[in-house]
């Protein structure tokens, strides 16, 4: 049976993937056949005019599924979040097909031209990396559907708000269910961890989109300087 449900009943998308980085793809298929963690949680969210929506009361959490077409992030164990209030999906063993993959910050630079009060592009995709480097850093800190939906609020409070708490009167983005005390404990863990990720979105216009996640390579001259570090260390050893 497929279940419609709106684009705030998902959160950021968490995919294990290689250390390379995927090419754009333009015939990504993404299939989602339901909660992650068994189910999704009561929210109660208000964007403050960052959306086109007031707000959303519903389910929310992390779905499981698989996603294909889309290169190094392909995978057949891909548990994903979503990024949109404003956009719906369904469950469904049907693949739904035609996502590229973007990088988070040219993406959510695209939404800030289209909303202005929606937070930096740059700044939305390094503090998504925090969040799910500090999520991946204790298997533990997401593994039920309590967790699961508190994630999807903190993913929802970077996208929306510049700010790392839910509480902020003065945001854009605020909930008032009682899972807002555990993503609020998320985002301030998250904005003491420096990101280790890459962030990239799956995308279809008039649809839901998600977010995936890679290991971040480090760039060609950092590890040159960390081989002749270990070069040195080796030398002065030798001595």
């Amino acid at each position: 049976m497929k279940t419609t449900l709106m684009g705030a009943a998902c959160a950021g998308a968490l995919a294990a993937a290689s250390l390379a980085a995927p090419t754009t793809a333009q015939a990504a298929a993404v299939t989602l056949t339901g909660w992650a963690f068994g189910g999704g949680g009561t929210v109660a969210s208000s964007t403050g005019g960052a959306s086109s929506l007031s707000g959303y009361r519903g389910a929310a959490g992390g779905f499981a599924g698989s996603l294909s077409g889309a290169g190094a992030l392909d995978t057949q164990q891909l548990v994903t979040y979503c990024i949109e209030l404003e956009e719906s999906f369904g469950f469904s063993a049907t693949p739904m097909q035609g996502y590229s993959v973007v990088d988070a910050a040219s993406y959510f630079a695209q939404r800030r031209l289209a909303n202005p009060l929606r937070p930096d592009g740059a700044q939305v995709a390094e503090r998504l990396g925090q969040l799910f480097t500090w999520v991946q850093g204790d298997a533990t800190r997401v593994d039920s559907a309590i967790e699961s939906t508190a994630l999807q609020l903190a993913v929802w409070n970077i996208v929306y708000d510049s700010d790392w708490s839910l509480f902020n009167a003065g945001g854009r983005y605020s909930d008032n269910s009682k899972h807002a005390p555990v993503a609020e404990a998320m985002l301030a863990g998250a904005a003491g961890t420096g990101s280790r990720l890459d962030v990239f979105a799956l995308v279809r216009n008039g649809s839901q989109d998600f977010i995936v996640t890679t290991q971040r390579v480090p760039a060609p001259g950092t590890l040159a300087l960390a081989a002749l570090a270990l070069g040195a260390a080796l030398a002065l050893r030798r001595r």
